[in-house]
């Protein structure tokens, strides 16, 4: 029997509290205040997570006063900052050094997400001089976002603050949407249409057994990898898709249907449950520690990257299909108003982070429903075309993450041929009193004047010297 994991807080509940201190909504200078407070008191413990030690040192640098009053608090508040964005990064990145050779903080940081940016700041910090202030609140806060997305809220959710019953129920659950799966595909391949076969009398146990589980536990295993979502990508919509694929609409939204009509909050909380997913995604991480070269890690990270985006546009367009779609297909799979309102505001708090798939599924919406504009004033700043760059070359749903080297040549060849035309044409030549831009060669037509003062020096009037020095002529 595993001995049970020692943890410096006493339940998940006062986990929850630290949480609503330091970054609920209504969380203000106080309130976070007494979250380091309660922060301090965890570090001391030796079952302390890492994050906690790391979280405690950015936002007690944070709530620093703003501005300083003195030259001297500014410094003390530069270095403590600095520090905590070294830290962090260091405390991210240490743990992976575990090959018999060290491996480039970058391309650690860059498998686990971390912004190349405080990975350049914390080189500054610690070798050069210390970065101005606005960079380091800055970087501060960033880093404390990176803990909140990747860090906290998978320590919310994990099933390791939970007690054996419930993981064993959760496990039954999973078992029971496997067994749905297996005979659904089973059927569609005999194309089966009888209640009163042995796969439709299977049906109708797994959908009893179900019906007996908690709505919210059965939509938390629906959205996981391997329902409604399938394992292999190529079975996935590609990322233009507005709709899950018709297999996976035959497999899933019988079971839907049916569970919609014993509960009819299924559309809800499935709603809800995808929402928070996209919401809250979580980053890749490098977990095997080898050493690795530059082009093995760049791959691995790439392929995670865009198994991430599959699996996270997948459940987006279930989202889509349930807002469009399941009132079409079944009334009891359909979102009132009140609900969509709901749903709306949480994607539209979610825009700020500028994610791609959720800048991709707010203007999927705006298509599919546009009375809904609530951004008009806002889109400029929260939705930037860099989400279409992210998310190019995945259009056919099965990109290797990076271009042909052929093409990647072929664009450097055109861009130095249009180097070596410039320089060609923009030969100088002139006088002692002036400077003339002819087109090709010296006897050419001239083109432009620049300042007088500057001419090109001839040869025998040309005398080396080292930079910086000036000896007369």
């Amino acid at each position: 029997m595993r001995a049970p994991r020692r943890l410096p807080w006493a339940s998940k509940t006062e986990l929850s509290e630290l949480y609503e201190l330091l970054f609920a909504p209504s969380a203000d200078t106080a309130s976070r205040q007494r979250g380091v407070a309660r922060m301090s008191v965890y570090i001391s413990s030796p079952s302390c997570p890492a994050f906690i030690h790391l979280l405690h040192t950015l936002v007690a640098a944070s709530l620093r006063p703003s501005p300083p009053q003195s030259a001297e608090e500014s410094q003390s508040t530069r270095l403590a900052m600095a520090m905590a964005v070294v830290r962090f990064v260091n405390g991210m990145v240490d743990p992976l050094q575990t090959g018999p050779y060290a491996r480039p903080i970058s391309h650690i940081a860059a498998s686990l997400g971390i912004p190349p940016s405080l990975v350049s700041l914390r080189h500054r910090a610690t070798h050069e001089d210390l970065p101005p202030l606005p960079l380091l609140e800055q970087s501060t806060y960033q880093a404390i976002e990176y803990i909140h997305r990747y860090s906290f809220l998978p320590m919310l959710s994990s099933s390791s603050l939970e007690g054996p019953a419930i993981r064993d129920r959760r496990t039954k659950i999973q078992g029971l949407i496997g067994r749905w799966k297996r005979v659904m595909k089973e059927r569609l391949r005999e194309r089966e249409v009888r209640e009163d076969s042995e796969s439709g009398k299977e049906m109708r146990r797994v959908r009893r057994a179900l019906e007996a589980e908690d709505a919210e536990d059965v939509v938390e295993a629906l959205c996981a990898e391997g329902a409604l979502v399938p394992l292999a990508r190529k079975k996935r919509p590609n990322i233009n898709a507005v709709q899950p694929t018709d297999t996976s609409l035959l497999v899933w939204v019988p079971l839907l249907a049916h569970l919609g009509t014993s509960n009819p909050s299924i559309a809800s909380f499935l709603a809800d449950q995808i929402l928070t997913t996209l919401l809250s995604s979580d980053s890749p991480q490098d977990q095997d520690g080898t050493s690795k070269s530059a082009v093995d890690l760049t791959e691995d990270v790439n392929e995670k990257r865009n198994e991430r985006i599959s699996f996270r546009w997948t459940l987006a367009t279930w989202f889509l299909w349930i807002w469009t779609s399941g009132e079409a297909e079944q009334q009891n799979l359909c979102l009132d108003k009140d609900e969509k309102d709901d749903l709306w505001r949480r994607l539209m708090t979610g825009l700020i982070h500028s994610d791609e798939i959720v800048v991709k599924l707010y203007r999927s919406l705006l298509r599919i429903d546009p009375g809904r504009r609530g951004l008009t004033g806002l889109e400029a700043c929260l939705l930037e075309d860099g989400a279409d760059e992210e998310l190019a070359g995945l259009e056919d749903g099965h990109s290797d993450g990076h271009r042909d080297k052929g093409d990647i040549l072929l664009e450097m060849e055109n861009r130095l041929s249009q180097l070596e035309n410039k320089v060609n044409k923009g030969f100088v030549s002139g006088d002692s009193g002036n400077i003339t831009l002819v087109d090709g060669d010296v006897d050419g037509e001239m083109v432009g004047q620049a300042e007088k003062g500057w001419r090109l020096v001839p040869e025998n009037e040309w005398k080396p010297c080292p930079i910086g020095m000036w000896t007369s002529a």
